[in-house]
Parts: structure tokens; C-alpha cells; sequence
């Protein structure tokens, strides 16, 4: 049933070279891999991966434990096309650990996807694809972070989509709270994250050496702030308490909208139209710049994640039907410093191409539009500077002390002269400025 060990292990030994190396164009060509959330394929949508039982949860499991993440996408090509997938053993930094696939993998090193199921009742066609891990032929044996890769059978090279994920083996603990940061003039807009890692009785020899923390904003990776090291070590207790070293923007909460119904008009949808040609167009009612407002707190955030859901059918997975949103923010004139974009987790928190806004001129603003399937999104507008991969969320969303950001702090251990990294803890906590 399985020829894991009879082929190639090629896709296991993919070189992945760092974006930094590269113009960003060279980031965006469809043959250039990364070890990233991203899609390859324009036929491949809606990109899922969750703990079990969980759809909004971090794609994160603990190791020897009973715990599944479930991974799931639609290929709007329809028909059946066999997929296979593997899982890459990475380290803090998200580079290939210096480990062969039988180290960290139990069983076959790569599987086929066997679950999926035809669209029905949906304008768009599409074919919905779902796989849970580890099961009795994927099964990883350390702690850390991975890479998930998927591809065409028998094409390891032709990745459709990469997404990472963790597995924690939790060794120590870790108090950390969100404060004003000790500039007085960023105390109203951005947020200090202090914490101390407790080691208790696991040993560690070196820590300044040893432990690795990034921080992470709610899902964004351009912006982690990463390779923190304790600014003092007391007994057990590392503190991660040096002023300015761990600061974020605190933004503004994420827009929203509702397109769990398209037969009626919900939350900041203005109009919804349909033609045999085009399918279903959803028009949103037009955003605002947020920068000169106060901070107001009207809608509960997800953070920029978003929830799939249909009212309309009775099974979301392949009855869920598919529209193309238009996003339209009025702004007095095109932007020479950078691009905009929307983003989230909509475009995987990603600046993709496709979700880059365009000026229009005649209606004096900024326009984008993407296929998206039914469900529940947030989204933001952010500024992406020339010759940057870091996203400015202030110029268009402000900047709010009070945002309720979701930080979450990774802690990785490997010792000196060990040959691959550990996950020893994760810590999420919400930003709930007073």
C-alpha cells in the first residue's frame, strides 16, 4: 500500500535557502520552496491546520501524547488527484534540522492522503481533501518545529502547499504579563512583553547558550521577535525583563466580515451578486484609516484568524460554497514608499502578490479582491515598505496601547554540541491593557 521506502527520499533533502538571500520576486516564483506557511498552486485553497477537535487552535501537539492535528485544503481542479505528504524536522530559525528523516520519524517517511470527498450543491467545484497526523504511518518521535509539506504523488518538487507546526515536550514553565513599555513616548501605542522562564529540576548547563525564546504576534512571522536571550539569571528563574527588548505595535484590533450566508447581506458586506460567468461577487462595505482615531473596541477579535462555516448548507467541508470578496479603502492618493496589502490569516500571513491593493483613481482609493470559501475573517491593512519584509500595521490601523494582541512565547533548548532542538514550552497569553 505504502512505497515510502522504495522511493527517493528527495523530498526529504530539499535545500532550503533562506528569503533574505533573495529579491522578493525571487520569494514569489512558484518553484521556489520555502519552509513557511505558503500555496504554491493557484487551484489549491482554503489551507487548514488545527489540533483536533479545535479549528481555531494553533497547529500544536504534545509529544506522546494522544493529541491529532488535522490538515485539510480544497483543489478547485475537482476530480481526484492523489496527494502525497512528508514532515521535516526544523529548528528555531525554521531551517532544516541536521537530522536524517529516521531520527525524528517513525514507520514510512512520506503517506498518500486517502480521505476526500467531491463539492456538492457549490457553484465552484472543488475537491476537499483531509488528513489527520500522526497516524500508523506518519509518526514523529522529538519535540520541536515542522515543516509539512505536500505535493503530487510521485512529484516531491511540486510542493502545493508547506505549512509548520509543533510538537512540545514541556520541560519548564513560564510566567509573562503585557506592559507599557518604559519609553514614555511609545506608552500609549505599543506593548512590552516581560516574562521568566522557571526551570525547575530540568538541567540546564548554559543558558545564555542553551535556551532560544521567540515571541510571536498573534499569527504573524514577519514581525517575531526571536533569538531573546535572559537579561538575568537568578537560581532557576530566567528574566526576560531588559527594557525595549521584547516591543511590539500594538495596532488595532482586526477588521471583520461575515460570509457565512450569501443569500442575505451580514456583517460589512454590502452587496452580494451572482452570474453564471463570474460566480459570486461580495462587495464590502467600504473600510476606513484608523490611524487618526481613537481606539475603539466594537467587535470580538480572532486576531486575524478566520472560522469555516456555512449557514446555508448543512456540511461546511464540501458544501460550503466559494466567493470572491472586494475590499475597497478610500485613501487620497497611490503610495510611492511601499505597497498595501490585506493580510491575515486569510493570505496565511503572507504579503502575496494576489492580495496586493490597487489605486483606483477614479474612485480615489485603494482596491483588492480575493476567492475566498464561506466563513467567518478577520483582516488588516498593512503597509509593506520598499526594500522591507516586516509589515507596518500603524499606517493605516494606528496604533493602540490598548489592541488585545495575542502573544505567544516558544521556548527551545538545545545543548552545546547537541544536533537538533527541542520545544520545551509554549506559552500563550492575550494583551488586556488597562
Amino acid at each position: 500500500m505504502h512505497t515510502s521506502f522504495s522511493r527517493p527520499f528527495i523530498s526529504l533533502f530539499l535545500i532550503f535557502v533562506s528569503a533574505a538571500v533573495f529579491p522578493q520576486g525571487d520569494y514569489f516564483r512558484e518553484d521556489y520552496q520555502r519552509n513557511a506557511n505558503y500555496v504554491y498552486k493557484d487551484n489549491i485553497k482554503t489551507v487548514l491546520l488545527y489540533k483536533e477537535g479545535f479549528e481555531m487552535s494553533a497547529p500544536m501537539v504534545r509529544l506522546h501524547s494522544d493529541d491529532k492535528l488535522i490538515f485539510s485544503f480544497d483543489d478547485l481542479n475537482g476530480g481526484y488527484q492523489r496527494y502525497d505528504y512528508t514532515i521535516v524536522h526544523c529548528d528555531a530559525d525554521w531551517n532544516d534540522s541536521d537530522l536524517s528523516p529516521n531520527e525524528y520519524l517513525e514507520s514510512f517517511t512520506d503517506d498518500y492522503i486517502e480521505d476526500y470527498q467531491y463539492s456538492v450543491n457549490t457553484i465552484q467545484n472543488y475537491t476537499h481533501y483531509r488528513q489527520a497526523i500522526p497516524n500508523d504511518d506518519i509518526r514523529y518521535t522529538l519535540s520541536g518545529n515542522y515543516i509539512l509539506k505536500v505535493y503530487p504523488d510521485g512529484y516531491p518538487d511540486s510542493l502545493i502547499f508547506t505549512r509548520r507546526f509543533f510538537v512540545l515536550d514541556p520541560k519548564v514553565n513560564v510566567v509573562a504579563r503585557v506592559k507599557p513599555p518604559a519609553k514614555v513616548d511609545e506608552r500609549l501605542t505599543r506593548q512590552e512583553i516581560v516574562f521568566s522562564i522557571f526551570t525547575n529540576n530540568f538541567s540546564i548547563d548554559d543558558p545564555s547558550r542553551e535556551i532560544f525564546v521567540t515571541v510571536r504576534q498573534n499569527g504573524r512571522w514577519d514581525n517575531a521577535i526571536t533569538n531573546l536571550r535572559p537579561y538575568q539569571i537568578r537560581g532557576a528563574e530566567l528574566m526576560y525583563n531588559d527594557d525595549g527588548a521584547c516591543v511590539f505595535d500594538g495596532g488595532s484590533d482586526f477588521r471583520y466580515f461575515d460570509l457565512k450566508s450569501l443569500r442575505y447581506n451580514s456583517f460589512r458586506v454590502r452587496s452580494i451578486e451572482y452570474s453564471p460567468g463570474t460566480g459570486y461577487q461580495v462587495y464590502l462595505h467600504e473600510d476606513k484609516v484608523k490611524k487618526k482615531y481613537v481606539y475603539e473596541h466594537t467587535q470580538e477579535s480572532m486576531n486575524g484568524r478566520y472560522l469555516i462555516k456555512t449557514e446555508d448548507m448543512n456540511y461546511t467541508a464540501f458544501e460550503a460554497d466559494y466567493a470572491t470578496v472586494h475590499f475597497f479603502l478610500p485613501y487620497p492618493s497611490p503610495l510611492i514608499d511601499g505597497k498595501l496589502y490585506f493580510f491575515g490569516g486569510l493570505t496565511y500571513w503572507q504579503y502575496l502578490p494576489d492580495c496586493e491593493m490597487e489605486y483606483d483613481f477614479n474612485r480615489g482609493g485603494f482596491t483588492g479582491s480575493i476567492l475566498l470559501k464561506q466563513g467567518y475573517y478577520n483582516y488588516h491593512y498593512m503597509l509593506l515598505p520598499n526594500n522591507s519584509k516586516v509589515g507596518d500595521v500603524t499606517f493605516i490601523e494606528g496604533n493602540f496601547f490598548e489592541t488585545n494582541n495575542q502573544y505567544s512565547i516558544f521556548v527551545y533548548y538545545k545543548p552545546l554540541g547537541g544536533r537538533y532542538t527541542r520545544l520545551i514550552n509554549v506559552t500563550v497569553l492575550m494583551a488586556h491593557p488597562t
